[in-house]
């Protein structure tokens, strides 16, 4: 399934800048039309009130994040200045199902960009990021080699980004990456 309008973004570890990237692109790219975040991880996190759950099942949850202030990722995605951002909780099984939830409420035509490793393994969006911290210590194995199908390779040293905002492109066809 290609999906031009879709940015998406995977890490090689835990707290290596992957919602950083994403809030910095939503940021950059906040007024320039319909702008949909979201978040699906595949294992199940500490549910902070702030949003309206849509689906909540054992193998599936999604939320909508309605609150900006309650610092879990698709909420810092909504105060970055998504029109709309989710949050998602998804199997490997379900998470088609995730991705579909979010777009039947998002709006199909939305301009989307989010956090999902797993969701690349059966789309392609229209550019690909993998985020990796500097500290090897950070990084977990790639059983899905996911690195092979990444357009844009990002460093995160803690505190910033090692990647300049300004080479992505979103137009009417969806995103794309200026060349250097």
């Amino acid at each position: 399934m290609v999906l031009p309008k879709l940015l998406l973004i995977a890490g090689t570890g835990r707290d290596t800048g992957k919602t950083s990237l994403a809030c910095t692109v939503i940021e950059r790219f906040k007024n320039t039309g319909s702008l949909v975040a979201f978040k699906i991880s595949p294992h199940r996190h500490k549910l902070i009130a702030g949003g309206n759950v849509i689906v909540n099942e054992d193998n599936l949850y999604v939320s909508e994040e309605k609150d900006p202030g309650t610092g879990k990722d698709s909420s810092r995605m909504l105060a970055a200045g998504a029109g709309r951002s989710f949050f998602a909780v998804a199997t490997d099984e379900e998470l088609l199902r995730a991705w579909d939830v979010i777009q039947d409420h998002a709006g199909r035509d939305a301009f989307f960009i989010g956090e999902s490793g797993g969701l690349r393994r059966y789309v392609e969006p229209g550019l690909f990021f993998m985020v990796s911290h500097l500290s090897t210590q950070k990084k977990k194995p790639d059983p899905y080699h996911l690195h092979d199908l990444a357009d844009m390779f990002v460093t995160y040293d803690g505190k910033s980004l090692l990647f300049d905002p300004d080479r992505i492109i979103l137009n009417e066809q969806g995103w794309k990456i200026r060349k250097s």
